[in-house]
C-alpha cells in the first residue's frame, strides 16, 4: 500500500464529505440537544419535547412581550 498525499483542498473536502455523511455531529444537533430533552434511542418517531427551563424562559418572554404590547395599546389612545 502506497500512502496517498492529498493537497490541503482535497483533504478538507474529503473531512467535509465525512462530516455531512454522519448525523450525529453538527450544530444544529448541538443545539437541539441543549434545547430539548433527550431522545430515546427506541423511539426515534417521537417528537423530543423542550427542557424545563427553556419552556420556562419562553414562556416568561411570551407573556412579557403581550404586556407589553397590552400596554403600548392601552396608553397609546
Amino acid at each position: 500500500m502506497n500512502p496517498q498525499h492529498y493537497t490541503v483542498a482535497q483533504a478538507y473536502a474529503r473531512l467535509e464529505a465525512m462530516i455531512r455523511q454522519r448525523n450525529d455531529t453538527g450544530f444544529r444537533l448541538a443545539v437541539s440537544d441543549a434545547l430539548l430533552e433527550p431522545g430515546n434511542p427506541f423511539g426515534s418517531g417521537k417528537r423530543r419535547r423542550p427542557k424545563a427551563p427553556v419552556a420556562i424562559t419562553l414562556s416568561l418572554f411570551v407573556v412579557l412581550a403581550l404586556i407589553f404590547v397590552y400596554f403600548s395599546f392601552r396608553l397609546g389612545r
